[in-house]
């Protein structure tokens, strides 16, 4: 009797626990779908959120440390030429000259971050005075096909004859391969120095060329085929056509080939070089041309040569 009533107290006792876990997983199955919902719906309002807020980096220009000659203590002088960094510094200030423009450029992710502004530093060593390009501030730029962006310059900083100029910069994508963004048409400007007039080279047109390409350059004539000089006729008077020919010029490098020079031959058979010197070309020169006709003041005939296409010889 006593045996019995033991088995009926430990089944009782796991029944009790059986219906336990069976509401305890009511109550999860129950609770657990609700949950899901509240997490689903924060993860749906955080990613919509960065979806409104456009994502962006930093343009900023960061220190680089360069050293331009020694100085009467026979130091090293150094100075801040900087470059451009997609990386938010830690400790950033204005620049006190123009306090309404920050130091740091906030670009979005698919933009260029590239130098804006530069000053030709000129710094005085025992080896001369060096002028050294210091950049002052970097700025953003859509992606895009090759183009002219602006870059300022700022030659005599801090002297009476400070001055400014755009002397621009070639950036941008070329498709074809090998080619790269390069400046097709220059021109030159002059600024007033200490001493004297000085010539600046500045990009007037850029365009996707390989690393031996073709550059304009303009050459202007007086052409007098046009018009007829009789006899008794005073020259000065006559007024001939003004022609700006492109001449072109053949600018970049090339990879180097390679060429033998033999200088003994065998002489049972002269194709086998015994002995030659190897050198490599890397010249860019002009391997197409057209000729431009014009007729002087005296009557004669002239020409010029014009190049029409470079490559690596």
């Amino acid at each position: 009797m006593r045996s019995t009533r033991g088995w009926w107290i430990v089944l009782g006792g796991f029944t009790l626990i059986y219906l336990g876990n069976v509401c305890l997983a009511n109550e999860v199955e129950n609770e657990s779908p609700a949950e899901e919902v509240i997490r689903t719906t924060e993860a749906s309002e955080l990613a919509s959120q960065e979806q409104e807020q456009p994502q962006h980096l930093c343009c900023v220009k960061h220190e680089r440390m360069i050293e331009v000659g020694h100085g009467m203590s026979d130091q090293m002088i150094q100075v801040d030429v900087g470059h451009c960094r997609r990386l938010c510094p830690r400790h950033v200030v204005n620049d006190p000259g123009d306090p309404g423009r920050p130091a740091i450029q906030r670009c979005p992710i698919d933009w260029h971050c590239r130098p804006n502004a530069a000053r030709l530093e000129r710094v005085s060593t025992l080896q001369g005075v060096r002028i050294i390009e210091a950049l002052d501030s970097c700025d953003c730029t859509p992606k895009q096909s090759c183009t002219r962006e602006p870059y300022n310059y700022v030659v005599y900083p801090g002297t009476p004859h400070q001055a400014n100029m755009d002397v621009g910069m070639c950036m941008g994508r070329c498709s074809g391969r090998g080619f790269g963004c390069k400046p097709l048409r220059n021109r030159t400007i002059s600024i007033v120095g200490p001493n004297g007039d000085e010539v600046h080279q500045v990009i007037e047109a850029c365009g996707c060329s390989g690393d031996c390409y073709r550059m304009t350059h303009i050459e202007t004539v007086l052409d007098f085929s046009e018009i007829e000089i009789r006899n008794g006729t005073n020259s000065a008077e006559v007024k001939p056509l003004v022609r700006a020919i492109d001449v072109g010029q053949c600018v970049g490098a090339c990879a180097g080939k390679e060429t033998e020079t033999c200088m003994l031959r065998d002489k049972k058979d002269p194709s086998r070089c015994l002995a030659g010197l190897y050198s490599k070309q890397h010249s860019c020169t002009p391997a197409r041309f057209k000729i431009h006709e014009y007729r002087s003041r005296r009557g004669g005939m002239r020409e010029i040569i014009a190049i029409t296409q470079c490559a690596c010889v």
